[in-house]
């Protein structure tokens, strides 16, 4: 397998994570690592877990809404922007399933910067170990 150029995936992450926490995405979660080491309480570890907890959920959110994509009708390459008229607060969001799976992309990215985790480095190493997989890993499908 071709070697994977991590520094620039490694870019995207903090970039990614860099936007929303200028959005204020990131505001509780500072809170609560604050919490967590200052007081180290076992509530506020809790709370911090539940925090990490709701942000996988808004991943999986994000691959409903791709899925409902396609139960809608849409094409799996269609990307269409909807308007204020049709109910809209932002005219012009790109709408389907490739701009909800990039979503998905950002949401995860995010998480990882946000939880000071090395993305680049763990995809690298399940490639890895899923090279010395077989066919399918065994399943079916």
């Amino acid at each position: 397998m071709t070697p994977f150029p991590l520094t620039e995936l490694r870019t995207l992450q903090a970039s990614i994570g860099a936007a929303n926490a200028a959005k204020g995405f990131h505001q509780e979660g500072d809170g609560l690592r604050h919490a967590a080491l200052k007081y180290a309480q076992p509530s506020d570890a809790a709370s911090l877990r539940n925090y990490y907890a709701n942000k996988l959920l808004l991943v999986v959110s994000e691959v409903v809404e791709a899925h409902d994509e396609l139960r809608k009708g849409r094409a799996i390459d269609e990307t269409y922007y909807p308007t204020k008229d049709e109910g809209f607060a932002a005219p012009f969001k790109p709408e389907g399933v490739i701009s909800e799976l990039a979503d998905v992309v950002i949401r995860v990215m995010d998480f990882c910067d946000e939880a000071g985790l090395d993305l680049a480095a763990m995809i690298e190493e399940k490639l890895e170990f899923n090279a010395t997989r077989s066919h399918m890993h065994g399943k079916a499908f």
